[in-house]
């Protein structure tokens, strides 16, 4: 049963919040595991990317062939989000968590002392698949777990965990990259892993229960208050709301096309069109997940201004396709500072409707939907955008220029603006 938030009165809500200050809140330690499972998650899993140039220095290969090891990683990562988004409510999170993370470490550690660059994409493969059990296994949790008044903390506290699991792993690897020693980028999540997956074990049951028992608690103050706890289902159009689902994949498609490609591919954009050297590269490019930290949060805010998703999303890639007009004009000019700059507001812009599609969006939605499936599926579609990057943005770089490649990314923000116009002419027939 699902409560919704207007149906708790303020002095309710602020009441049952003062209490939880004076003790070990559940909420707060399973929004704790959760956020630190996933953000430890993310530097085994773009430690990759983060040291591409040196992997083709390394390796002696192109830039194409290099890019088809993240290709399969985010291949099946991203049908695995969809299977796991099924699938996830019959998982047990406990010991999913804990395999799926274990294993990505073993993988990891392999990778660091291996010297077979064809092992890579295999192991990378296989890598992509455990990992994709994470996020539907940990919202469906939250979604599960949490009281009302705890969903927004943990929509944003989760939203953080890409951005600083990106800006570690990109600042070690810049560190490593001085020392000449870059597999120290594998032993890293290797070893940090499965210290974590350890802890997870260990606190996992403590903090479900303390969190179920609060949900439950708050649930018992609505029967008391005698509100009408089925109120979040008026207004419900499911044919609306398909075509939204439909579209939200769509944008997905293009916020990880858009972000992913950036962070994989800006060091040797700096590295190829400004001769920066390759610890200097990564180092700046750590600007972009740094200021993306506060994406999640700048998305929760325009999502109160905005309430319609696909709007939302419509206007942010109307800003992003401004910007990289900016950029294509730096390239020619060569003006690297403001092309950097350009490429963090724009990376800033991607983080947040991120966010919004496979965090904000399954976990208000949790009275009508299945948050775990529909925050797997989601991500799937998110990560279908991150395949094309890894690969398809590698292709068109190295056979038409860096130019053409942001060309091919303002057409992609062309097409989401059809696509809300599309959505917004069906709302107008159904209505």
């Amino acid at each position: 049963m699902e409560i919704d938030t207007k149906s708790l009165t303020n002095e309710k809500v602020n009441s049952m919040r003062n209490q939880n200050k004076t003790k070990n809140s559940g909420a707060t330690l399973i929004i704790f595991l959760c956020w630190l499972v996933y953000m430890v998650s993310y530097l085994g899993k773009v430690n990759y990317s983060a040291n591409i140039t040196h992997i083709i220095d390394s390796y002696n290969v192109s830039k194409s062939e290099a890019g088809l090891v993240p290709t399969f990683f985010f291949f099946a990562y991203g049908i695995g989000q969809v299977v796991n988004g099924v699938l996830s409510r019959k998982y047990n999170a406990k010991w999913t968590v804990f395999t799926s993370l274990a294993i990505s470490s073993v993988i990891n550690l392999v990778i660091a002392v291996t010297d077979n660059f064809a092992l890579l994409k295999w192991l990378w493969l296989i890598n992509g698949f455990v990992l994709s059990m994470l996020w539907p296994v940990l919202i469906s949790l939250l979604a599960y777990a949490l009281p009302q008044k705890d969903l927004e903390r943990s929509s944003v506290t989760m939203g953080t965990t890409v951005a600083i699991g990106t800006v570690m792993i990109y600042g070690l690897s810049s560190v490593y990259s001085v020392i000449d020693n870059y597999k120290l980028a594998f032993y890293t999540p290797g070893i940090i892993g499965i210290l974590v997956s350890i802890v997870w074990l260990k606190l996992f049951k403590e903090a479900l229960y303390k969190s179920k028992k609060e949900k439950d608690e708050e649930i018992e103050i609505v029967k008391k208050e005698k509100k009408d706890i089925t109120a979040e289902k008026e207004g419900w159009n499911k044919k609306i709301f398909i075509v939204s689902v439909c579209a939200l994949c769509f944008c997905g498609v293009g916020v990880n096309l858009i972000k992913d490609g950036l962070t994989t591919w800006v060091p040797t954009i700096l590295k190829e069109e400004y001769s920066m050297s390759d610890s200097i590269s990564i180092l700046l490019t750590v600007f972009l997940p740094v200021v993306a930290v506060f994406g999640n949060l700048c998305a929760l805010k325009v999502h109160k201004l905005i309430p319609d998703y696909i709007t939302h999303c419509f206007i942010v890639f109307s800003l992003i396709a401004i910007i990289i007009g900016v950029i294509i004009g730096c390239l020619e000019v060569k003006w690297a500072i403001l092309m950097l700059v350009c490429l963090i507001v724009v990376n800033f812009l991607a983080s947040s409707l991120n966010s919004l599609i496979t965090s904000i969006y399954p976990i208000f939605m949790r009275g009508k939907v299945d948050s775990g499936f529909y925050a797997g599926m989601l991500n799937g579609f998110c990560y279908l955008g991150s395949t094309i990057s890894a690969y398809g943005l590698g292709y068109i770089a190295e056979h038409f220029g860096w130019t053409a490649v942001f060309y091919f990314l303002i057409a992609f923000c062309i097409a989401v603006a059809i696509t809300w116009c599309g959505y917004k002419m069906y709302i107008r027939i159904v209505k």
